[in-house]
């Protein structure tokens, strides 16, 4: 059995209120036997450094643990840069070698509502995001069992709602009158919530998921970020060697980048990290 974790980064709120350019949604693929060393490693490191196991690691809280972005709030602020530092090795160290499989979807959100100007993007993205799910759980001959965060939302997070709900469902057993999908029949159960908070799982698929959409949102190539390019990037699915279309897909297809860098992994260290290009992004 697969545990199939989802986050999104990003968000669906118009351009026009200041909404970002992109919506992101990453599913983080576990294997049931391996999940629990997982959250016992991902703990440690918890409490090495706060001293609390069951504290909340999101993707920003680390980013802007950082003590050289004094500008920014973190719940997760260190006052040590040499601390920061060793966090940031050992939370990379940690993502780079646990055996999960990534799948992650990108919205440019101004070409989907040209074209769908009344429709959600996190419900196209989910869609997008569950047929490439059932086509690693085929690979694997494997069931999964989804669980995300119900909340969604930049600053007021609001309940998903049951739209999302209804489309999980008829993915796994029919079609939806107007809906195009791939069926979905390796996913069981309906549609699991957990709040991010309570659900390591949740917490590992923010940190895979920001890193994909800073490169789209703030138009880098892969290698231009080095939490892309060292810890996400390893870990998105391959299928006949190419990541676009299986594990990363992007709608549309004009906004589609060059992944041919992607790196093997090898189990190197993580980069030094005395940049600053988290600090305003």
């Amino acid at each position: 059995m697969k545990l199939i974790y989802i986050d999104e980064s990003g968000d669906t709120i118009p351009l026009s209120q200041g909404g970002s350019k992109y919506f992101t949604l990453t599913a983080c693929i576990i294997d049931e036997n391996d999940r629990q060393k997982i959250e016992v490693d991902f703990r440690s490191i918890k409490y090495e450094f706060y001293k609390n196991p069951d504290i909340e690691f999101k993707s920003n809280f680390i980013r802007y643990a950082n003590p050289d972005i004094p500008e920014h709030n973190s719940p997760l602020k260190l006052h040590s840069r040499e601390r920061y530092n060793d966090l940031e090795s050992n939370l990379t160290q940690f993502l780079k070698n646990i055996p999960v499989c990534l799948v992650s979807v990108v919205i440019d959100k101004e070409y989907y509502w040209q074209q769908y100007p009344s429709q959600n993007p996190y419900d196209a993205a989910y869609m997008f995001l569950l047929e490439r799910i059932q086509l690693e759980l085929k690979d694997k001959k494997s069931l999964g069992i989804v669980i995300i965060d119900p909340r969604d939302g930049r600053v007021e997070k609001h309940f998903i709602g049951d739209a999302l709900e209804k489309l999980h469902h008829h993915m796994r057993f029919d079609k939806s009158p107007g809906i195009a999908y791939t069926a979905t029949p390796n996913i069981v159960e309906r549609l699991l919530y957990s709040d991010s908070s309570n659900t390591i799982g949740i917490q590992i698929a923010d940190i895979y998921c920001y890193p994909v959409f800073h490169i789209f949102e703030y138009d880098k190539m892969a290698d231009e970020y080095w939490r892309f390019h060292d810890i996400t990037l390893p870990k998105l699915r391959v299928c006949n060697n190419k990541v676009d279309g299986y594990g990363l897909k992007v709608f549309s297809d004009k906004t589609k980048k060059d992944l041919t860098s992607r790196p093997s992994f090898d189990g190197r260290d993580a980069k030094p990290h005395d940049q600053l290009d988290d600090n305003t992004k």
